[in-house]
């Protein structure tokens, strides 16, 4: 962007703003710029003189139509911001503005990229064609299934007669008809003289077999519905389901059962609630009407919820057990309808000052007219975020809006911009427009299941561990150069002293890393980086260390980074979706600690939008973490790795708990509250401290007879698996016979088995605590790690 010749005010709006103006691609035209300056400093709102929103029927939409004609580039105009907020805020900016389920109809209907009819099989059709007997309709021998929709059949013994003359005929639409005007005497009488029936329109019969309810679950796919497969989610929503003759069957046909959505179900009282759910005891995830959660509370507060659901988790998604519940009001449908559509209208940004960058992004909803302007590869005008700043710096008189400028000629015809402009299919736009089309999936789903099988075919090799000498340090006069305050003031060695001097140290121990010149330079020298140790300690790249020598691994969840494994992330989100499992992910940068700009979500939208803040790498979240105190928990190790020829690897005997403020739960409400689902609370949160030997005690107690000796001897085999994948991964590792490393390895434990999690591997971590705590912490290390002396604080992970 070149503005020359600026002077006076302008000048100084262009220097206050010229980074965030090139940044967008603002024009280069010295009175668009102040027609910018002036609408800003006036607040002149005055879009509504240009543009109106019309209702497009055709796409069941909203779009906003030009009134006037416009040039490309002579015309600027503000959007106001309806609502901002960062994410940990999502649920309470949510329920502040009233207006905000109204305006998700600016939202475009979902249309799919490229059109595919689905095929029905076994299925004929005779919608709307004005029949009014159905003589001469002759299905074919394997139909199971008809529909006469809308049309003017009215006798009930002619439709009677049909289906006994075609008794291969299980699922019949009449709706629309005047025969279905009295469903129930329909319904009754297909019961009483066609018992082959099992669905009349929305209904099961009471005749309904385990084929209708695969039948209706699978979308009336009829091939579906005559496998065997077992299901573990059933939809009986609508469906009339306490008709059937005998509901408990339903458990015996369906042993896997543990989702199943009965909204539109009539449950009257408590007393069908409680019998409805004796019959289907092992249910976890659970879809129904207000009434009916209302009804579950209420057991769960007479404490009879456990005899008659034991293992019922969540209830619309909501946790009826948790201590925050509140009873089941509609206001929770609209919030969790916006919370889903939402990221469909928000755009973001990042607030950057000339000393850091914000830890996470401010999301932002444009006002119905910024809303209602609709997506196009071709966009006719360019709508960006701007920040205003009257006193030249982000204070508290910054204001965001939107600037909406036409990048082509418009003449009174529809607005549109580019959702995701500057993203090609390098960046993989088809993919992430699925926030707003639908995309087909089976070549998605193809890939991932291909990148499965590669995973699972993987040869798990251990390398032969190698005997030999390890090079150590003599215990004498040791010069020791380090930027590390813990370490002068807790290294109390007699044999070691410190320099500032480099050339004349024998040991560099630096908290940042090493460069590439210092190691080369000094290779005489012992240092604490190893060379290509960013294998683990990356979060991008930990992942494909394992899975290179090991495959998929029981101690590690499923990761991908969104800038380059994209595809294969919403292969295994689809994967999990189609099978109805538990499909919260957590999603992170790669190069931020202490759970800086994480988010955990159950969304796609949410995920394929956070791709635009920055890099994110997705890990699918431990939704059943082992907790204590009913708070979840994650527990840091230090790591020592003294040598990778002969592997050489020690725990520190001691380790420290980190656990969440808040009860651990899965509901949906508190995706966003940090305090329930992240334990690092000692920056700005409140800490709660515990100590190991509190932890070990009530662990043994909670989990008995599971004990933490066995727990530790899991941790144990993990960080050997680990290091065995480094070792494979980086074999040129082996000839650094004078590096050696410290990590923080960080990790949780799945309830599922006691399964041990490792998190991330941290370089050079913050020891404040384990010097705190374990004053000969640094002697201890560097006399294990440089002088060869074993002591019973270091763990020996390979013997």
């Amino acid at each position: 962007m070149n503005f020359q010749n600026l002077s006076g005010e302008l000048e100084v709006f262009y220097n206050n703003h010229g980074v965030q103006l090139a940044g967008i691609n603002f024009p280069p035209k010295v009175d668009l710029l102040e027609q910018l300056k002036i609408k800003l400093e006036k607040k002149i709102y005055d879009a509504g003189d240009y543009f109106k929103i019309v209702d497009d029927q055709e796409q069941e939409s909203y779009v906003l139509q030009c009134t006037k004609p416009l040039k490309a580039f002579e015309q600027v105009f503000l959007i106001d911001h309806a609502l901002s907020f960062r994410y940990t805020e999502l649920h309470t900016a949510i329920k502040q503005v009233d207006r905000l389920k109204n305006m998700l109809k600016y939202q475009n209907k979902k249309q799919p990229l490229f059109k595919i009819e689905k095929v029905y099989y076994h299925t004929e059709d005779f919608d709307e064609m004005a029949l009014e007997t159905m003589k001469d309709v002759k299905p074919k021998e394997d139909t199971y299934a008809i529909s006469f929709f809308g049309n003017n059949i009215s006798s009930i013994n002619e439709v009677v007669n049909f289906l006994n003359n075609y008794k291969q005929i299980k699922a019949i639409w009449l709706n629309g008809n005047p025969v279905a005007e009295n469903k129930e005497e329909l319904l009754i009488s297909i019961e009483e003289n066609c018992p082959q029936v099992e669905l009349v329109d929305l209904s099961f019969t009471s005749n309904a077999t385990e084929w209708v309810i695969r039948y209706v679950t699978a979308d009336f796919d009829t091939k579906k519905a005559n496998s065997q497969e077992p299901l573990n989610y059933l939809n009986l929503s609508g469906r009339n389901v306490l008709r059937l003759k005998n509901v408990k069957q339903i458990a015996n046909w369906f042993p896997h059962l543990r989702v199943l959505d009965i909204k539109n179900t009539k449950l009257n009282d408590l007393e069908e609630v409680n019998g409805f759910f004796s019959l289907l005891p092992n249910v976890q995830y659970l879809s129904c009407d207000l009434e009916v959660e209302e009804v579950l509370y209420e057991l769960h507060k007479s404490n009879k919820l456990n005899a008659v659901a034991p293992f019922l988790r969540l209830v619309n998604q909501r946790d009826i057990r948790y201590e925050s519940y509140i009873p089941a009001q509609e206001e929770q449908n609209e919030i969790q309808f916006i919370k889903q559509n939402l990221f469909k209208l928000t755009g973001n940004y990042r607030l950057l000052t000339s000393d850091q960058m914000d830890e996470s992004a401010v999301w932002y909803l444009m006002d119905e007219l910024g809303s209602s302007i609709q997506h196009s590869d071709t966009p006719n005008v360019s709508v960006v975020p701007f920040l205003y700043l009257p006193n030249g710096k982000i204070d508290d008189d910054a204001v965001a809006y939107s600037i909406l400028f036409p990048i082509k000629d418009i003449h009174q015809q529809t607005v549109f911009r580019d959702y995701l402009p500057g993203v090609d299919e390098a960046k993989f736009r088809s993919y992430r427009l699925n926030v707003w089309f639908d995309i087909p999936y089976d070549f998605i789903l193809n890939g991932y299941n291909e990148y499965k099988k590669k995973l699972q075919n993987q040869k798990i090799v251990e390398p032969e561990l190698i005997a030999k000498p390890i090079e150590y340090l003599p215990q004498q006069n040791i010069k020791v150069i380090t930027d590390l305050e813990m370490i002068t003031k807790n290294l109390t060695l007699p044999y070691v002293s410190f320099t500032l001097d480099l050339d004349e140290a024998n040991l560099v121990f630096f908290s940042a890393g090493v460069h590439d010149d210092i190691n080369q330079k000094y290779a005489d020298k012992f240092i604490n980086q190893y060379p290509h140790e960013y294998a683990i300690i990356s979060k991008e790249k930990l992942a494909n260390t394992v899975q290179s020598t090991f495959g998929d691994v029981a101690w590690l969840q499923e990761t991908f980074n969104l800038q380059t494994q994209l595809p294969l992330f919403m292969g295994a989100y689809k994967t999990r979706e189609l099978q109805h499992l538990n499909n919260l992910w957590i999603i992170k940068p790669p190069n931020m600690a202490r759970s800086m700009d994480m988010v955990v979500t159950n969304n796609l939208d949410v995920v394929l939008r956070l791709i635009e803040t920055g890099p994110k790498l997705a890990q699918k979240y431990i939704e059943r973490p082992l907790t204590l105190r009913n708070r979840k928990f994650d527990l840091r190790f230090i790591v020592a790795l003294k040598s990778i020829e002969p592997l050489s690897v020690y725990l520190y005997k001691t380790f420290w708990i980190r656990i969440s403020n808040n009860p651990y739960t899965e509901d949906v409400n508190t995706l966003s509250i940090y305090e329930t689902h992240f334990t690092v609370m000692n920056y700005g949160h409140k800490l709660t401290q515990i100590f190991m030997h509190e932890f070990i005690e009530e662990f043994n107690k909670e989990y008995y007879p599971h004990t933490w000796e066995k727990q530790y001897e899991s941790i144990q085999q993990m960080v050997r698996q680990l290091f065995i994948a480094l070792r494979t991964h980086q074999p040129d590792m082996a000839n650094q016979t004078k590096n050696r490393s410290v990590y923080g390895m960080d990790l949780m434990i799945d309830s599922n088995g006691f399964q041990p999690k490792l998190l991330e591997m941290t370089f050079s971590p913050d020891c404040t605590r384990a010097c705190k705590y374990t004053p000969t912490f640094y002697n201890d290390l560097f006399e294990c790690l440089f002088f060869g002396v074993e002591n019973q604080n270091m763990i020996q992970i390979f013997n």
